[in-house]
């Protein structure tokens, strides 16, 4: 082992990720949504850790395996649920996004492997679960959109991820929009441009594909501000 090894000062951010990569994770969320109706699981009355435990199972124990469809995931190494990762600073070593979509490209030295992912929150969104105490919450233990960007979750990328597991009519280009522009909220979740549709919704039980970019309110370790993140928002009816 090199002298100095866990010492070393990574270089960030990680080259982003060509978009096309992020939306075949998308597309993998509707194909998973869809395997686990067929096989009967009641989404609509199990919480969000059943949900994401059944993702985590059809993307390693099938999707991850199928080389004979359509949908290409070589650039993914391994899909973990819950996987303990460092802050920022790794003044924290214990946070855990819900999914950890691993890549699987090479980087030089430079990089560290261990944050080189897809990092991706899930969280249920409806009339138990109001987007200001949950997906858009600031200042809570139960926050999403906030965790990346106080440097919680993905502080090497430049990209990541929020599911939502949609119910009670709650609408991506209403009432996620409408939270996004509430002063306090935008405040707080890094003054959040407009949404921008990515791919228009296709199926019945998935609202699209959509962008938001974020401020971040954290500097790296050689005292850099971190440069700003795209979030892409996947909204699955559940």
């Amino acid at each position: 082992m090199n002298p100095g090894f866990f010492t070393r000062t990574y270089r960030v951010p990680h080259p982003r990720l060509d978009v096309r990569w992020i939306a075949a994770v998308h597309l993998a969320l509707m194909r998973a949504f869809e395997l686990i109706r067929v096989n009967g699981f009641d989404l609509a009355g199990a919480g969000e850790d059943d949900i994401t435990f059944r993702l985590e199972e059809v993307f390693e124990n099938c999707l991850m395996r199928d080389d004979s469809g359509d949908l290409d995931l070589n650039f993914i190494r391994s899909v973990s649920r819950e996987s303990a990762t460092a802050n920022h600073d790794e003044s924290s070593i214990g946070r855990k996004p819900d999914l950890v979509f691993r890549l699987k490209r090479e980087l030089c030295y430079t990089h560290n492997r261990v944050q080189d992912s897809l990092f991706a929150e899930c969280k249920p969104v409806g009339r138990e679960h109001p987007l200001n105490a949950h997906y858009c919450a600031v200042g809570k233990k139960t926050s999403g959109i906030e965790r990346f960007v106080c440097g919680a979750y993905a502080a090497a990328m430049e990209q990541a991820l929020m599911i939502a597991y949609a119910r009670d009519g709650f609408k991506i280009t209403r009432h996620l929009a409408d939270t996004l522009a509430i002063p306090k909220t935008r405040a707080g979740l890094g003054q959040p441009t407009a949404l921008s549709c990515v791919i228009e919704a296709t199926s019945k039980n998935c609202q699209g594909f959509y962008l938001s970019t974020h401020q971040r309110l954290f500097s790296w370790p050689d005292g850099r501000p971190a440069t700003p993140i795209d979030l892409y928002h996947s909204w699955h009816d559940c």
